[in-house]
């Protein structure tokens, strides 16, 4: 039987077309499987050329540049082939996806951080930069977590803080003086002006100028329908300040107390120790007591968000400042007291012993308007806080003057109004209004130890206007005629007199504390 040859042809043809396709087909169940087997990466077909030089394997393929995205035709190009996508959403193959990576690596979102993704930045104000510092100064309601559930406003802040503050000291005229030798003349002992008299104590401005310890306590919140206005409370006040003098002489020494003779219009003195004349003791007390309160309302003026650099971690870090205003009432109130206190015993023939009292008090009383600038920043866990107020308003001066006198001999006591420098002419209580200037500077610099807890130690300048002090009323001009017993009654020459005497005063310190915000 005969063949055609092109019927042999023919089936040579088909036979190597079907070897062909079943070859096609297998592989291409395996790269389909190792595509599958890639973790991450979506499945893609790959269109190879129909013509592929040969290779020799001792020539090294070279590296292929990193793929480009077009996302015009959502094609990768590399050198020398085509690979197509199956996916709709253009995608660079590699072994993961990243999209904190990918904004990072195109400069977007929180690149500022050094490139490590959103998730190293903090939250705290919009994952801008650093580490979370802990409180929002531009959202001071945003603390998450736990609130208080004792009846308190939702989002608020309290602070106390250890005061060591100093006073300007109180000024007095010469109280107690001395004179060396003993044998001075007892017309000069203890007579201001002479080269033998020296003062004890009075005659300057440090009395009770030493450092004093208190407490101040601040609170407030935040209006939960307008987070930009707030209200707060403040109150400081110190323990009461004593400075004690305290001198006495059997007579062997002169003590003695200097006023001015109203009669011979020279400096005189009563003698408390003279010898052979008086023996006797002299004590001296004078007192302080401030404390202070405010009431105001906080309104955000502006704030700002940020990165900073710290130099102790030498990277990025959260950096805030805001600026406050406040307008509130204020009240300040200073007690102060000075006394004076003789115990005399004669020792002439004439035996008998005087207890002599002069009592000065003053209170001044501040109530009026204020308003005030409150800087903060922050940078990182550190932060600086800064503050201006100022307070205009009245002060209502009170002043009380009262001595006394017991007289005892031959065991009969009397007592009797007036001392020396408290007279019936300048005792009583005295009281008037004036107008009052109360500026305030302060400083304070926190640490953000927890997420609600900073540590903070600041600074604070208070100045007081037209404040009366205790010494500042003391008239050391007497008419002798009026030490008790008063015989006969004086009509003329009715000295001490009382006028009231303003002076300045101020406060300043350090203070130590610590403050909560929930």
């Amino acid at each position: 039987m005969s063949i055609r040859p092109q019927n042999m042809e023919d089936t040579v043809v088909n036979r190597f077309t079907l070897l062909l396709l079943i070859g096609t087909s297998v592989a291409g169940s395996n790269a389909f499987g190792q595509n599958q087997g890639r973790s991450g990466n979506p499945a893609v077909r790959v269109a190879q050329s129909p013509v592929v030089p040969a290779r020799s394997s001792a020539v090294p393929r070279p590296s292929r540049p990193v793929g480009k995205l077009v996302a015009q035709q959502n094609v990768i190009q590399d050198a020398g082939e085509m690979i197509y996508e199956e996916s709709p959403e253009s995608v660079v193959l590699g072994e993961s996806y990243d999209p904190n990576e990918g904004l990072a690596e195109i400069g977007g979102g929180c690149a500022s951080c050094g490139g490590g993704g959103c998730s190293s930045c903090g939250d705290t104000f919009g994952d801008t930069c650093g580490s979370d510092m802990g409180f929002d100064l531009c959202n001071p309601g945003g603390l998450g977590g736990r609130q208080l559930c004792i009846g308190l406003p939702s989002h608020g802040w309290v602070s106390v803080e250890y005061l060591s503050w100093l006073q300007n000291g109180m000024n007095t005229p010469a109280l107690v003086t001395t004179s060396t030798p003993a044998t001075t003349p007892q017309a000069q002992a203890g007579v201001l002006g002479l080269s033998t008299t020296s003062t004890l104590y009075g005659g300057d401005n440090n009395i009770l100028d030493d450092r004093m310890s208190g407490t101040r306590v601040r609170f407030g919140w935040w209006f939960a329908n307008n987070p930009n206005l707030g209200v707060e409370g403040e109150y400081f006040g110190f323990g009461t300040k004593t400075e004690n003098f305290d001198r006495q002489s059997n007579g062997a020494s002169i003590l003695a107390r200097p006023f001015y003779n109203d009669v011979t219009g020279l400096e005189d003195s009563e003698l408390i120790s003279y010898p052979g004349v008086v023996s006797g003791r002299i004590r001296s007390t004078a007192t302080s007591k401030m404390d202070g309160g405010a009431v105001r309302f906080r309104r955000l003026l502006c704030c700002s968000s940020g990165c900073g650099f710290s130099p102790l971690t030498c990277g990025p870090v959260p950096s805030q400042s805001r600026i406050d205003a406040t307008l509130g009432w204020r009240f300040l109130q200073l007690k102060e007291t000075l006394g004076i206190q003789e115990d005399l015993t004669s020792l002439t023939n004439n035996q008998g012993s005087f207890v002599i009292n002069d009592n000065f008090r003053t209170r001044n009383q501040f109530n009026g308007a204020e308003i005030g600038v409150h800087w903060m920043g922050r940078r990182g866990y550190w932060s600086l806080d800064t503050l201006m107020r100022l307070g205009l308003g009245n002060t209502r001066q009170e002043v009380g003057i009262n001595g006394t006198t017991l007289i005892t001999q031959n065991g009969v006591t009397t007592n009797n109004n007036g001392g020396l420098l408290a007279q019936r002419t300048n005792s009583g209580t005295f009281v008037r209004n004036q107008f009052g200037v109360v500026p305030e500077l302060g400083a304070t610099l926190g640490y953000q130890w927890t997420q609600r807890m900073r540590l903070t130690a600041g600074y604070s300048f208070i100045y007081w206007s037209n404040v009366v002090r205790p010494g500042d009323q003391v008239d050391t001009t007497v008419n002798p005629n009026l030490l008790p017993p008063e015989n006969p009654i004086q009509t003329s020459r009715l000295n001490p007199r009382f006028a009231f005497q303003d002076s300045d005063y101020w406060v300043q310190g350090l203070s130590l504390g610590g403050e909560y915000r929930w």
